[in-house]
């Protein structure tokens, strides 16, 4: 097949949500893109009938769905399922191709664990929290500490990470204490810290750290690194209203700082369910 099937391909109006990539999917250019774009993630949860039942049914495109149809019901490889894709809409040429597939036989070796952590890891990085934090759960709940220390501290971290962009530091911090305890990382002890600091009025963070007796070197740099934050405010629409959520917290009014979270996270979803919309009637 040539080059000529993307461009006879339907734009979707019903899109295909591929959950490990936390993407809709309107077209067939957009799943391969994706597809290459994320090619070390992938795993076998994209080898799915519904999805060839999009291609058949929403892109218009029989024969390539009934193709792939015909490799999940043969138990064809992760690799043979997307190369065959790539393949058949000619997305891609021979060189680029082949890299690809390198990806995705390199990936085939990597641990369950692994996989997982690069397919949140890159969700954390999207600035898209509550599917990473889920991402991130999943493996802590089906992983034991034992079998990977270090892999487990870092899961641990990542998911305090996403906590803390969410502003719900008391769920960050839970996660930077349990990470602290598997490693010693100088990072991951200054994250815990800031977490504490945004959650603790000051008198009572001066007096935790100086009762866990932790190094003076790391008091001053998360204390620098806090400081540095304060000074490089956004000038962005939210910047205020995380400043007012943070007030109300030092402040002491626990019960409207978590009520002004949650007002304002469902708030900005709205917006952002909003400009998504108008983007797509463009």
């Amino acid at each position: 097949m040539s080059k000529l099937i993307l461009c006879k391909g339907k734009l979707s109006k019903n899109p295909y949500y591929i959950v490990g990539l936390g993407m809709n999917i309107y077209s067939i250019e957009e799943l391969c893109y994706y597809f290459v774009k994320d090619a070390y993630i992938l795993d076998n949860d994209i080898m799915d009938l519904g999805l060839c039942d999009f291609i058949a049914d929403e892109l218009e495109l029989t024969e390539i769905a009934e193709a792939l149809r015909s490799l999940i019901l043969r138990g064809a490889s992760l690799g043979q399922f997307v190369t065959s894709l790539l393949e058949m809409t000619g997305y891609l040429e021979e060189e680029e191709l082949f890299s690809i597939k390198q990806v995705l036989v390199d990936n085939a070796s990597l641990s369950f664990a692994m996989k997982r952590k690069k397919r949140a890891d890159n969700l954390l990085e999207a600035k898209k929290f509550t599917r990473a934090i889920d991402e991130y759960r999943y493996m802590l709940n089906r992983m034991k500490k034992s079998e990977d220390p270090e892999m487990y501290s870092l899961i641990l971290h990542n998911t305090g990470v996403a906590y803390a962009r969410l502003f719900m530091y008391d769920k960050a911090s839970y996660y930077f204490k349990e990470a602290t305890a598997l490693n010693d990382d100088k990072e991951i002890l200054i994250h815990y810290l800031q977490s504490l600091r945004m959650t603790m009025k000051k008198d009572a963070y001066e007096r935790f750290v100086l009762r866990m007796g932790y190094p003076d070197s790391i008091i001053r740099e998360t204390e620098e690194r806090l400081s540095l934050a304060r000074s490089e405010k956004s000038d962005s629409e939210y910047a205020k209203e995380i400043e007012e959520i943070r007030e109300l917290r030092s402040d002491g009014h626990i019960s409207e700082y978590y009520n002004r979270i949650d007002e304002t996270f469902v708030k900005w979803k709205l917006e952002y369910r909003d400009r998504m919309i108008a983007r797509s009637a463009r």
